[in-house]
């Protein structure tokens, strides 16, 4: 196996989303302790740093803005990151705690065109996400997340290389108990390699049985099973703001983030959405329900957050939004995108359904209708205007075989009759409404070279053009 770990340094602030210029930290307590675990760039500048204590902090930098951490939100930031790397593959697992996604991408290599452009891939889609990240490459777990909380991006492919390519790392980057890490500091040591060094017998016998265990994990010398993800049959997604928000735009940031991710999991399951719902949260009035639906298949972010902005612009929130929720119920597939090499109608179809899909959500779906088939034989009752929103049912087909124009007329009676060809298709209907028609359908070429739809009355036997072909 080979794991691509994604460790999410600053996850903690980015979920808060403070959009106070300053310095502003997140804490956490650690026993009596209240100790920084994240700082933006402002703070960093101002010299503070993440395990500082929060008093000292604030001693250094009195404008130092605190925010507790929320585990509830990592909680669901790290099963979203998990959903969405099901993309890459179908071993995906995650450590909440340490902010850690791991991909197993050894199977997926071949698929994927090689490990740069896996790499490049998955650089473009989660920067997508607005998250700090930083990449480990390697056969463990472990080793993976060692290299990954290092910024060591040099990737190790084998087994055997992991001794000597770890040597050099910290040993304060092992994921060990604090005990043992203040031993490891009294004795006096500060590289891994000087932990491979010492038999392993001998660390068993100063150290608990998790630390040895720990680092055969890290070696690979024993097997490592974690459980891995599975997302869930049906889309939620819940994103708490740091702040209640009044406009647009601070909105559209997360939003963007929610839309990509689900993305990455419609690309997972291979599938895609004609519907979702979006509800957005305030404090004190019931939450603003968003119904967005599509004329086809989509799973495009981009697209799908262009449509959310269309309807946010024209809906009037009655109160400041504190939350989002994005909720997706129901899944289309996605249909054959491959067709023939000069056939571009795959092309006008996307661009038409993308068309209606803004115009319903700019301008309301009873503002945009379109025609349907009403089940009717006469061909001036056999269409009708329907207001109603897009639908994944199978339309009405009036099953027509005879061929027909779609230039129809009024009736004109024609006293110069054509030439006719082919046969004629007969009409009886209407008696059940007092509308009773009974006619003969011929098509004729005309010397002009066009042709003409027209029929014969039964009841008067004149002849009247209904129909054109261009």
């Amino acid at each position: 196996m080979l794991w691509m770990c994604l460790y999410f340094p600053e996850l903690p602030l980015e979920l808060r989303e403070p959009r106070d210029i300053g310095c502003v930290a997140i804490t956490d307590r650690i026993g009596s302790r209240r100790v920084l675990i994240a700082c933006n760039e402002a703070s960093r500048e101002a010299g503070l740093h993440r395990g500082q204590d929060a008093t000292t902090a604030l001693a250094h930098c009195p404008t130092l803005r605190l925010l507790d951490r929320s585990r509830t939100q990592e909680h669901a930031a790290l099963h979203a990151l998990a959903g969405w790397a099901e993309q890459f593959s179908s071993k995906v697992c995650m450590d909440v705690d340490r902010w850690l996604v791991w991909i197993e991408i050894g199977a997926s290599l071949q698929y994927f065109q090689g490990l740069d452009a896996l790499t490049r891939l998955v650089s473009k889609r989660i920067n997508a996400l607005g998250y700090t990240t930083l990449r480990g490459i390697a056969p463990t777990l472990e080793a993976s997340a060692l290299l990954a909380r290092c910024a060591c991006s040099t990737p190790i492919l084998q087994v055997t290389r992991l001794r000597d390519q770890l040597s050099s790392l910290p040993i304060g980057s092992l994921t060990i108990d604090r005990h043992a890490m203040q031993a490891l500091h009294g004795i006096g040591w500060k590289r891994i390699g000087q932990l491979f060094a010492i038999p392993r017998d001998q660390l068993a016998r100063r150290f608990d049985p998790e630390f040895t265990q720990y680092l055969a994990h890290l070696l690979g010398e024993c097997a490592d099973p974690r459980k891995f993800y599975r997302a869930p049959a049906t889309y939620h997604r819940s994103l708490e703001l740091a702040a209640p928000v009044n406009g647009i735009e601070p909105l559209l940031f997360a939003l963007r983030r929610m839309v990509h991710e689900l993305q990455g999991y419609l690309r997972a399951r291979d599938t895609a959405l004609q519907s979702l719902r979006l509800s957005l949260q305030h404090e004190k009035s019931s939450p603003t329900v968003i119904e967005l639906r599509t004329s086809a298949p989509q799973r495009d972010a981009h697209h799908l957050l262009n449509l959310l902005r269309e309807i946010l612009d024209r809906t009037a929130l009655p109160a400041p939004t504190d939350a989002l929720i994005l909720d997706v119920d129901q899944f289309v597939t996605l249909g054959d995108t491959q067709g023939d090499l000069f056939d571009d109608h795959t092309t006008r179809d996307e661009s038409w359904a993308t068309l209606l899909d803004k115009l319903r959500a700019r301008l309301g779906t009873n503002a945009v209708m379109r025609l349907g088939l009403c089940n009717d034989h006469r061909p001036e009752k056999a269409w009708c205007v329907l207001k109603d929103e897009p639908t994944t049912s199978t339309p009405y087909s009036s099953h027509v075989t005879s061929e027909r124009p779609l230039w129809l007329l009024e009736p004109r009676l024609i006293d110069d009759l054509p030439p006719l060809i082919g046969s004629p298709e007969r009409i009886e209907a209407g008696w059940w409404s007092g509308d009773d028609v009974r006619r003969e359908y011929y098509i004729a070429q005309t010397r002009e070279g066009s042709r003409w739809w027209l029929y014969r009355d039964a009841a008067s036997h004149r002849w009247y053009l209904h129909g054109l072909w261009a």
